[in-house]
């Protein structure tokens, strides 16, 4: 895949922020919040662009303490591990948008964002019912698991305005994708981008194949539930565009989930009001 002509064009737009591959090691502290050494990781942090200041500012600004938060240690500290990874990688693609709304004119990446902070909520609440993986850690994947959309949104915008128009008049999001870049998804380019970055291996397979669960004959449960949160938090995007049409999912991982259809329909539900309060809670002005 590397000598793709879309990854390429990718690599020669000069959009592409130079993300240390320390965020890859990183997270995989951050993961395994009892193994690792506080000072190694914050080492490591403070290699990734703006997210010191980033952290400081939220913290500075919706902190109860009595006292300034002024390092990134204090800052990791009081966080603890699983903010602070949920705003690292939050951190990552607001540098991917630095001006908030990429590059594409058509494609409206503040609307397509609500739709992955969806995806976090349904992943947490699948995560927390079946209890088959870590609802903490799935939440935080949640926001990454289309970095493959931002990564076309910044370096191939006018790529994404034609896939999205696509998608307006009834194109399936994978087809429209394939005929535009050459027979890549979204899922083929965030592999690459997650290989770039040297992200965890488990990231990397929510984000290769959260839509399509069955390519391999074993898959995690993370794929499988982020595939029901993505499918979930897909029809509450369509109504945002306006179609009124239902985003159909496979009943089968539902099933070996063990999960009731109402139960699905009731995360749809709530996830409005939920996308407010976590996008309150994340503020690092990318909307």
């Amino acid at each position: 895949m590397q000598n793709h002509p879309i990854i390429k064009q990718i690599q020669d737009s000069e959009y592409l922020p130079k993300i240390p591959k320390t965020f890859g090691e990183t997270l995989d502290m951050l993961l395994s919040p009892c193994e690792f050494n506080i000072d190694e990781c914050i080492d490591k942090l403070s290699n990734i662009p703006e997210l010191e200041s980033s952290l400081l500012k939220i913290l500075n600004c919706n902190s109860k303490l009595n006292r300034e938060i002024l390092t990134l240690k204090d800052a990791v500290l009081y966080l603890g591990a699983k903010n602070t990874r949920m705003i690292a990688i939050a951190c990552i693609t607001k540098l991917l948008l630095p001006n908030k709304k990429g590059r594409a004119k058509l494609f409206n990446n503040k609307t397509y964002w609500k739709h992955c902070i969806g995806t976090s909520i349904a992943s947490y609440m699948i995560a927390a019912d079946c209890n088959l993986c870590d609802k903490e850690k799935i939440f935080t994947y949640g926001l990454i698991h289309d970095i493959g959309i931002t990564v076309l949104d910044i370096c191939l915008p006018e790529h994404l305005d034609k896939i999205h128009t696509m998608q307006l008049n009834g194109i399936h999001q994978l087809v429209a994708e394939k005929i535009v870049l050459g027979g890549l998804t979204h899922e083929n380019i965030g592999m690459w981008i997650c290989d770039e970055w040297g992200l965890p291996e488990e990231i990397k397979e929510i984000v290769g194949h959260h839509h399509s669960p069955f390519i391999k004959s074993k898959v995690s449960n993370n794929v499988k539930i982020m595939y029901l949160a993505d499918c979930i938090s897909t029809n509450y995007y369509e109504k945002l565009l306006g179609n009124n049409d239902t985003f159909l999912y496979s009943s089968k991982i539902r099933e070996m989930l063990n999960l009731e259809k109402e139960f699905i329909d009731n995360i749809f539900n709530k996830l409005p009001q939920e996308i407010d309060k976590v996008n309150r809670m994340i503020n690092l002005e990318i909307f």
